[in-house]
């Protein structure tokens, strides 16, 4: 019995795999990517209400394609929050149970939020609402298109914050960015990472582009690509040998934070963000986008597993280096993750991912926005971006990280030619 229950749950477990990020099509017949429920920002915003209208109901029940370990259903997730007028035709979906009456009571409880904590967000201030009144519009339903593919992302360039890290070679992690903030002498000031996605746009924390930032630093000026040593100009080995191409500075055409992030909520939840450069960056050994996890498809984390971490924040001897750092941290098992902060009164939420514990190694000050990354086949994947923790490199306490794979729809959404 045990060895014929081993081998059902392997069965679920690879059918949830095969059925995530696939391509799917809603019942509005447009297309999209077959996501776990609570990774669907658009439907989940609709989950989050009082109470849901017959139609919003049959809408989510029919956006069904799947089925997870966890006996939630995985959804077809786009843009959509209902059916559009004038629809001529739908097409059926398999009646999962998961969408039943006992699921539906126990929905807020399943995702993690509580009723407290499904309330309106908001910016605090006009500038941060006017940034993200901006225009839509993509290459293709979901901006798929004008994302890379391997081996276009995430490439390793080969050539003669991070507490306790170590320096990185010249040309590691290419699509690393540094973002510069105008203080109030008007000079430039980094607090903040990112990761380029494509030519087009960086990916960040929604922390590092509204909020206290602004009030207490400045605003977002410019983002510096092809970075390695902020002390130099260009960039050489130190052994000697070519010397990396000029680094990059680029303005901005627009900034999006999440639109569910609050700076108010103690977990910082949807702590995710994009920024639209000026133009199109130019692609060279230093600059190079990071792959996306639904480039690659799934996979499926372990305890243990490891991550890398890299950045120009805290480390143990200063409050910034000056060298791109990186140190490798282990994937924390997300039941551990949520206990160990609740001693706090923080909950983590599915969104959200855990990594490191170590002590003297950890992300810190400084390392805000950048890359959590896994190496996996041939590229380097986005897996998380640098949020919260508790103090730094302690012992047991993991850092919490934005879980990129949970916003991959809302990245595509957001993108534009």
């Amino acid at each position: 019995m045990k060895v014929f229950a081993a081998v059902f749950l392997c069965i679920l477990i690879a059918h949830e795999a095969k059925a995530q990020y696939a391509r799917c099509v809603n019942p509005n017949q447009r297309q999209g990517l077959c996501v776990h429920i609570n990774e669907c920002q658009t439907l989940y915003s609709v989950l989050q209400q009082d109470r849901l209208t017959d139609l919003q109901r049959k809408f989510i029940k029919s956006s069904a394609c799947g089925m997870g370990a966890d006996n939630l259903p995985f959804v077809c997730c786009t843009q959509d929050t209902g059916y559009v007028r004038n629809q001529r035709r739908t097409i059926s979906f398999p009646d999962y149970d998961g969408f039943g009456g006992d699921w539906e009571e126990e929905r807020s409880k399943s995702f993690g939020f509580s009723r407290q904590e499904n309330r309106p967000w908001s910016f605090g201030d006009q500038q941060g609402r006017e940034r993200n009144s901006v225009q839509r519009t993509s290459t293709g339903v979901d901006g798929s298109s004008l994302l890379p593919q391997p081996p276009s992302c995430g490439g390793v360039a080969i050539r003669n914050r991070i507490y306790d890290g170590k320096d990185t070679d010249l040309n590691e992690f290419p699509w690393m960015v540094l973002l510069e903030y105008r203080n109030r002498n008007g000079g430039l000031s980094t607090s903040c990472a990112g990761s380029l996605i494509n030519q087009r746009y960086v990916i960040t924390a929604a922390h590092c582009l509204t909020g206290r930032i602004e009030r207490e630093i400045g605003p977002l000026a410019s983002v510096r690509l092809g970075e390695h040593d902020t002390r130099t100009a260009v960039d050489c080995p130190a052994g000697g040998g070519s010397c990396a191409p000029e680094v990059q500075r680029l303005g901005f055409d627009e900034i999006r934070a999440h639109e569910g992030y609050s700076e108010q909520s103690k977990n910082q939840v949807h702590d995710i963000g994009l920024i639209r450069l000026e133009r199109n960056v130019r692609y060279s050994d230093n600059i190079r986008p990071i792959c996306l996890p639904s480039s690659v498809g799934p996979e499926a984390r372990q305890v243990g597993q490891q991550f890398t971490v890299a950045g120009w924040g805290r480390t143990l001897k200063m409050a910034r280096s000056p060298i791109k750092q990186k140190v490798t941290l282990n994937y924390v098992d997300p039941a551990k993750c949520r206990q160990r902060f609740s001693q706090i009164k923080i909950a983590v939420e599915s969104t959200q991912l855990c990594a490191g514990g170590q002590f003297r190694q950890d992300s810190c000050d400084g390392d805000s926005g950048g890359p959590l990354m896994r190496f996996r086949g041939d590229s380097w994947v986005l897996e998380g971006i640098v949020s919260f923790g508790y103090k730094c490199g302690l012992k047991d306490w993991p850092g919490v990280y934005t879980n990129v794979a949970a916003y991959d729809i809302w990245i595509r959404q957001n993108v534009r030619a």
